[in-house]
């Protein structure tokens, strides 16, 4: 009793402190005696004031990400205890939009498919899909995308005249690339809600689009392959200089062990250490690998590539991935903590430049 009235003048206390001096550390501390006191809403509240104040605050903002965790997990408890007491598509709904919003597509689809199988909605075949969307936009698989397709005829089938099952198939053909069949979902659109001008511009665009290809098992396989999707940002939009390229490279290439260190970024790769026609064939082979080991991983379901090691006689040859790029290392041993950090960071950062040269 006594700490929870310490507890609660400290509260006071620290929320004095914010009237004579807003900062980002002064909201941190009261948004951490909220959470000691179980205030979990005062907590979120205080996080997202801070924030309108200091946006780039980073343990603001980690602080806001771990009581929207912790409230969406309780959330999630009372449903699954109120589905088990009283079933209806009110629960059913909220429950899949609650792990959907956390990533969880795999529950999210078992989920639905309970829900499909207790009631037969329409609705339920719609959140499958959805679930298996987000499994395919995040692990780029062939055979989710697939899946979401068959899945978003079946809930069209169930609801007809619907309109959510077409958008969706739009949204996804056209992330996809599958143009005939974003095509062929805009005309029906066009037929529910004729004279939508916004829709009839959008059906002239993707018509043209269609007429040069773009079906959908090409399209699917071409996602898989690559691992990018038709309305992925074009790498030649994004031309900073990539001058903050070549000095992480050096410092890598320069670090006790290293033999040569790489920049691989869609089709080209920057190298420090080798020269000439030995760089350019390094630099080609392993661009080679980094795109067929990311295309190997969704194909075998794993999700996508962050990292692989080579072992043998010639030494490691460690990689690590992000979406866009990729860094290498070739080193006499494994490799070591800092030189993998160095690695993680060159293929994560969004700022490193595209104009690189073998």
């Amino acid at each position: 009793m006594f700490a929870r009235i310490f507890s609660r003048g400290s509260a006071r206390a620290a929320a004095r402190r914010i009237t004579a001096d807003p900062s980002a550390q002064n909201y941190l501390e009261l948004a951490r005696v909220n959470a000691s006191l179980g205030r979990l809403d005062d907590v979120r509240r205080v996080c997202e004031e801070g924030l309108s104040i200091h946006p780039a605050d980073a343990d603001l903002r980690r602080m806001r990400e771990g009581v929207e965790r912790l409230l969406r997990e309780d959330r999630m408890r009372e449903l699954r205890r109120a589905l088990g007491d009283s079933p209806r598509p009110a629960l059913w709904r909220e429950l899949c939009d609650l792990y959907l919003d956390a990533g969880h597509a795999r529950r999210a689809e078992e989920l639905a498919s309970e829900w499909s199988v207790a009631t037969g909605a329409g609705e339920a075949l719609l959140y499958r899909a959805r679930a298996r969307t987000q499994l395919f936009l995040a692990d780029r698989r062939r055979d989710d995308g697939r899946a979401a397709f068959r899945l978003l005829d079946e809930a069209a089938r169930a609801m007809p005249g619907a309109i959510e099952p077409l958008k969706m198939r739009l949204s996804l053909a056209s992330r996809c690339g599958a143009w005939v069949e974003a095509r062929a979902a805009l005309a029906r659109l066009l037929e529910l809600t004729p004279g939508d001008p916004g829709l009839e511009a959008r059906f002239r665009t993707v018509s043209s689009l269609a007429e040069r290809g773009g079906r959908l098992d090409r399209a699917l396989r071409e996602v898989e392959r690559t691992g990018r999707l038709a309305d992925d940002q074009d790498e030649s939009e994004r031309r900073p200089a990539c001058g903050s390229v070549r000095p992480r490279l050096q410092s890598l290439a320069a670090d006790a062990g290293v033999r040569a260190a790489f920049y691989v970024r869609g089709g080209t790769a920057l190298v420090q250490g080798p020269r000439g026609a030995t760089a350019e064939r390094m630099a080609r082979s392993v661009r080679e690998m980094v795109v067929s080991s990311r295309a190997a991983a969704r194909r075998l379901g794993l999700g996508q590539a962050v990292e692989f090691v080579l072992e043998g006689g010639f030494g490691n040859l460690h990689v690590a991935t992000a979406e866009v790029g990729a860094g290498a290392a070739w080193t006499a041993g494994p490799p070591t903590h800092r030189q993998r950090e160095a690695l993680a960071a060159l293929a994560g950062d969004s700022q490193l430049g595209t104009e690189v040269e073998a």
